[in-house]
């Protein structure tokens, strides 16, 4: 049994693809939790945190 409780592998997310303002939000994020492990996401304004939560499904 793994003790894993989250793995994100690869995660990416691109606003207006394609498009002349195309914004690269994510870029090949990998995320492990272990069970019983405290996480804090921290970065500056616009840097794709809660992006990141949503695609986790939290």
């Amino acid at each position: 049994m793994s003790d894993q409780v989250l793995e994100l592998s690869g995660i990416a997310k691109v606003y207006n693809k394609g498009a002349a303002n195309e914004i690269n939000v994510l870029r090949g994020v990998d995320l492990t939790v272990q069970a019983g492990e405290v996480v804090a996401l921290v970065a500056p304004s616009g840097a794709g945190k809660s992006t990141l939560l949503h695609m986790a499904g939290l």
